[in-house]
Formats: structure tokens, sequence, C-alpha cells
């Protein structure tokens, strides 16, 4: 399935700490794009966030997947996983 996963830095986070473990975060999403969990990566109009597209059995699954991120496991992002479903609404249009 389909994950929407939405990573915003807290505005308490601490910006000496995140400096320190960027290159860290930057390799553990690496890894997860290798292995073919992470598909996809946005940045957004607010730099404190980040967007990825995972493959994850569900929400939780892809929260576990980002939780050993050193900087998601040190509390400075709020991770905010969605379920990506496909849009089935079209199909109201060719009701009978």
């Amino acid at each position: 399935m389909k994950v929407l996963a939405v990573l915003t830095l807290l505005p308490e986070a601490a910006l000496e700490t995140v400096r320190a473990e960027l290159v860290n975060e930057l390799k553990g999403s690496w890894a997860l794009y290798a292995s073919g969990v992470l598909r996809e990566v946005y940045a957004t109009g607010d730099p404190r966030r980040v967007v990825f597209v995972m493959e994850a059995d569900d929400a939780a699954a892809a929260g576990r997947q980002l939780s050993p991120l050193p900087l998601v496991a040190a509390g400075m992002f709020n991770v905010e996983c969605l379920e990506l479903r496909p849009f089935v609404n079209w199909s109201m249009l060719f009701a009978q």
C-alpha cells in the first residue's frame, strides 16, 4: 500500500542537533530508498517539512520504518502517515 508520510521539524528542535545529525538522517532515508520502502521524496514550500511516498503494509508500518531515522528517533519531527487508496468516486460518473 502507498503511504504518504509528512515529516515536519518541530519548532523546538535545536538547530545545532539537526545540523549535527542531518547527514545521518539523509543516509538513513537513502537506505529506505535503496530498499524500496521509500519511493518518492519531496520538499515543500515550508523548509521544515518534507514529504515521503512510501510502500508499507499500513500507516503504522510506515511509521515504524521511519522511527530509526536519527532526527525522528530524537523526537525532532512530527511524523504523520496517511494511507493512500484508489480514488473510486469517479465511478459515480458512470453509475446507472
